[in-house]
């Protein structure tokens, strides 16, 4: 009973040291950021995977400045100041793989950079020809050799709460999956075979370290 308590305490002290201010400045090629944002989709993923984050990206260092390669509608190249202050409240999460050479965190973006300019996904359906944002940091990360994040079936998501099925009802028509389909309640089963990799999978993962969030502690 003992050591899951001590294990407990151990973590909440490591993640209350973490740095609470994220420092742009300090931040890497390949590192990882998380936040959401003030959208419906943002509030949807939010419900749906019982998170803080709705959305990643990954930080590309062009000289003194810094940008943000993020899956929105298109996949596009976002100053720092810009993607920081659409975050709620202007919080961010940085993950950071430390195993990763400098050339491995410039191949990391050059990977990302070839996505530029490729549809968002809204359906967070199959296949890379749409892509959404964790989606195209698990295929930045696989082009040198490391596999991130795990993929969640979506019936294990939150996919009955209402916001998610405000989204639903506006998409669902449009959805590969619902071809043919006469309602959204039968192509729910569809829905529900989904495998979607979520940003909270990437929050998770064991290779990726915390090394800065402007989240409260319990929030990281």
């Amino acid at each position: 009973m003992l050591l899951p308590l001590r294990a407990a305490l151990l973590a909440a002290d490591l993640l209350a040291r973490v740095p609470g201010e994220v420092d742009p400045a300090a931040l890497l090629d390949g590192d990882l950021v998380l936040h959401t944002s003030r959208s419906n989709q943002a509030r949807a993923i939010v419900w749906a995977t019982a998170s803080p984050y709705a959305h990643v990206g990954i930080v590309e260092r062009r000289g003194p400045a810094v940008h943000v390669l993020e899956a929105v509608q298109p996949v596009k190249r976002t100053p720092w100041s810009q993607w920081q202050r659409r975050g709620l409240g202007g919080r961010v999460t940085v993950l950071r793989h430390a195993g990763l050479r400098p050339e491995q965190r410039a191949a990391v973006v050059r990977a990302a950079a070839t996505y530029l300019g490729r549809p968002y996904d809204l359906h967070f359906a199959p296949g890379d020809d749409h892509i959404y944002c964790s989606e195209l940091v698990v295929l930045a990360y696989a082009a040198i050799g490391i596999p991130l994040g795990s993929s969640t079936p979506a019936e294990q998501l939150g996919l009955h709460s209402p916001p998610v099925q405000a989204l639903l009802r506006q998409r669902w028509r449009s959805h590969p999956s619902c071809a043919g389909m006469p309602s959204l309640a039968a192509c729910m089963p569809a829905l529900a075979r989904l495998q979607i990799i979520t940003p909270v999978s990437l929050r998770r993962d064991p290779s990726l370290t915390l090394v800065a969030s402007s989240y409260p502690p319990a929030l990281r």
